[in-house]
């Protein structure tokens, strides 16, 4: 990719931006358990993108309407506001033959009658046994109940990539046809609610002057990544 038209800065701008306006991924949103997330870098001489994925419950949202996953779009063309719009949010999971998965709770706590969910139209099993999710080290908050982000988590292994969207779903987000760079599954995440800026953020620094060079050696984390859920246990607990 050769040296690009726009600059690392104007980059850093709009994320500074969308962050103030609080339209920028907080991986401790009060209203969100987070699950898993990812991060898609795009660009070439004219043009740049930025995708974020954060896979987690909305517990203000009633059953499979929580299951989200919310992509947050940033760049310097795009058809819309930069940030996360209504129609870059995934809902991946529903109700199989079995019946409904969820009891009517504010916590998203799955039908201890009914095992099984589609999952992007997949019939897939719900273990209900308090030792799987021990042996997934994942904590239940109310055993024997199993709420659907402690099952999302503990599901990880076998399901990340169903949760996450397909290359062409981000794709159909922006709708434009722009090289994909680079794409993380670990990276350290500024703390929003702490008032960290992104242009203080590492990871979007080397991203920025990456876009801006064409150098893909200039993303060189020296920080550790902190995305996981576990770095974030105030997600949820508004």
């Amino acid at each position: 990719m050769q040296t690009a038209k726009y600059s690392a800065s104007d980059i850093l701008d709009q994320l500074d931006t969308c962050a103030k306006d609080y339209n920028f991924p907080v991986l401790d949103n009060g209203y969100i358990y987070p699950v898993v997330s990812r991060l898609s870098v795009f660009g070439n001489s004219e043009r740049w993108v930025i995708a974020v994925e954060v896979v987690g419950y909305h517990y203000r949202f009633n059953g499979h309407n929580g299951v989200e996953n919310c992509l947050y779009i940033y760049g310097n063309s795009l058809p819309f506001y930069p940030g996360l719009n209504n129609s870059n949010v995934l809902l991946t999971t529903a109700d199989s033959d079995e019946g409904p998965s969820f009891i009517t709770d504010t916590f998203g706590t799955l039908n201890p009658e009914v095992h099984s969910m589609l999952l992007r139209d997949e019939k897939i099993s719900i273990p209900k046994d308090p030792t799987f999710y021990a042996s997934r080290d994942v904590e239940l908050k109310n055993p024997p109940a199993v709420r659907v982000y402690e099952f999302m988590r503990a599901s990880l292994p076998e399901y990340k990539a169903a949760f996450l969207a397909t290359k062409e779903e981000i794709y159909d987000c922006f709708g434009q046809d722009i090289p994909m760079i680079m794409q993380l599954d670990e990276w350290c995440h500024p703390d929003i609610i702490e008032e960290e800026k992104p242009s203080e953020n590492e990871t979007f620094q080397q991203i920025a002057t990456l876009l801006e060079s064409g150098d893909m050696s200039y993303y060189k984390p020296t920080k550790p990544a902190n995305n996981h859920w576990r770095n974030w246990p105030f997600g949820g607990c508004a």
